[in-house]
């Protein structure tokens, strides 16, 4: 009896760790914060670089433009003054992109996307 306590408490110990590592973790978006001021990005143009598969988020506040525009992914969105426009995405093309507000125009973003 003692031998078998032993055993299953051996057993347990195994366990809890494989348990743990068992369960998979949600892969978090890469969030990209953006504040545009008068068509001028405070804080400068953001360069951000992601691996390739990754989840990207821009949450962009603006008080001015009519349309926020990615290039190479071709996603559009208009902005809503007092709104954080979102644009999230899969990132599944390498390469360089920009995020650019149109109406005023200004650059945001260049995303880098690693292969």
């Amino acid at each position: 009896m003692h031998r078998a306590l032993i055993l299953a408490m051996a057993l347990v110990a195994l366990a809890i760790p494989l348990a743990a590592t068992a369960v998979p973790t949600a892969i978090q978006p890469v969030v990209i914060q953006i504040t545009v001021v008068n068509g001028k990005v405070i804080g400068g143009i953001k360069r951000p670089s992601v691996k390739k598969g990754r989840i990207v988020r821009f949450v962009i506040r603006t008080n001015a433009g009519t349309e926020v525009h990615l290039h190479g992914y071709d996603i559009e969105k208009t902005p809503k003054k007092g709104t954080p426009t979102v644009i999230q995405f899969v990132a599944k093309v390498s390469g360089r992109f920009e995020l650019e507000l149109h109406h005023p125009d200004a650059l945001l973003v260049q995303l880098t996307v690693r292969p």
